[in-house]
């Protein structure tokens, strides 16, 4: 379907046909009854984990599916392994105030590494960061000591070895075993500002990220020896209003919304950036977009299009036809995220349904071309967050380190 189809197929419902053959993963999500695991195409719903009257902030599966890192209550991270039907407790915080809490797995290991960001208890002065390693047994160490004044937040790599972080007007990288942290940029400059992330290529041998003071911004990429530093988006006085910043799986590709006419429109675009020719293309037309993510293949992206939060509608984008393809065939409102399954047969996402005053995420699934829409969550249930369950023949390999 051509771009500027997209509003015609807002209110006439286009779908596609053909669905695809194949195994898909199970989705693994939390409502305020508990977490659980479910098949897409429907069946029974395993319980993993009882809400206990706790909100769910983060689910994320080791690489093998096997494992399973949950943070709750906003100050703890349990760690849940399915087959054995065990559940531990393994961090707690001890922030004055409810901390922000990420949480990753290393690649082909079962160590967890804890992200414990502490809000400042006076204004004015900077969030206390603090990285923790979790191993197979359960034990905390602290595997690196970070600056006092940091400049961002701590980036993790792919691979989980590594963090990237601003400190002192530079980037700096750092390996998790305690050795000295590497300055990459040459230059000094404003590296994290507004909240500017420090994007890791999905190999782990290159850096994106935002360079200037907010909305002023330029896109950079260099290589994690600081070497081939480049500017993708070069043009005078650049400006940037949401700091997404979205590398393809290949590696070839970075998305990223791009402001429409500022300062005179709040619209955007969806932009594409090759990383390596610095051509960069327009993929819509302005308007307001969310919920922006690329399919395993690096072939298509998928989005949400529409009214601010209001009326939306998912779509999927092909790279290689430069064609739209609607994936659901009625407006709903506040499409926040989708997920493409591990071999890219699904497309999970959440979204309030149509007059819906209260705001209910329910959880939806679709084929890539449309078809097999449904919802697989009650329209009573508030589903957050909610992720794909990697299978071991699917799993992304190790990149370079």
């Amino acid at each position: 379907m051509n771009r500027s189809l997209i509003a015609v197929a807002l209110t006439t419902g286009l779908i596609g046909l053909a669905p695809p053959t194949g195994h898909a993963a199970d989705l693994a999500f939390a409502t305020s009854e508990g977490l659980f695991r479910l098949e897409p195409n429907g069946g029974d719903r395993q319980a993993l984990l009882p809400s206990r009257d706790r909100p769910f902030n983060a689910l994320v599966w080791s690489s093998d599916g096997q494992q399973l890192a949950v943070v709750q209550n906003y100050t703890e991270v349990y760690r849940v392994n399915p087959a054995a039907e065990n559940v531990e407790l393994i961090f707690s915080s001890n922030c004055q105030t409810s901390p922000s809490l990420t949480v990753a797995w290393q690649t082909d290991s079962p160590t967890l590494v804890i992200q414990e960001r502490c809000p400042s208890p006076r204004a004015g002065t900077p969030a206390q960061l603090a990285l923790y390693l979790s191993d197979a047994t359960g034990k905390l160490t602290i595997p690196l000591t970070l600056p006092a004044s940091l400049e961002s937040d701590v980036y993790l790599s792919p691979q989980g070895s590594r963090v990237a972080y601003a400190a002192g007007q530079h980037i700096f990288i750092a390996a998790l075993d305690g050795s000295r942290p590497q300055r990459i940029t040459q230059t000094p400059g404003t590296y994290g500002a507004a909240g500017s992330p420090l994007a890791w290529s999905p190999d782990g041998t290159r850096l994106a990220f935002y360079e200037g003071s907010y909305p002023f911004q330029r896109l950079n990429v260099v290589t994690t020896t600081g070497d081939d530093r480049r500017v993708l988006t070069p043009e005078p006085n650049f400006q940037i209003y949401r700091s997404r910043v979205l590398w393809s799986p290949d590696g070839r590709y970075i998305a990223f919304y791009q402001p429409y006419n500022p300062p005179f429109s709040n619209q955007e675009v969806v932009a594409l950036v090759n990383v390596n020719t610095g051509e960069t293309q327009m993929v819509t037309r302005p308007g307001f977009y969310d919920a922006l993510s690329w399919a395993p293949n690096s072939q298509a992206l998928a989005m949400a299009s529409g009214l601010q939060a209001g009326q939306q509608a998912l779509f999927k984008f092909n790279l290689v036809n430069q064609e739209f393809t609607p994936l659901t065939n009625q407006p709903l409102q506040n499409i926040l995220e989708s997920q493409w399954s591990p071999a890219g047969d699904w497309v999970a996402f959440t979204a309030t349904p149509d007059g819906d005053s209260f705001g209910t995420q329910v959880l939806h699934r679709v084929r890539p071309d449309g078809s097999q829409l449904a919802a697989i969550t009650d329209v009573d249930e508030y589903v957050y967050p909610f992720t794909w369950v990697p299978e071991p023949a699917t799993a992304q390999t190790s990149g370079a380190e």
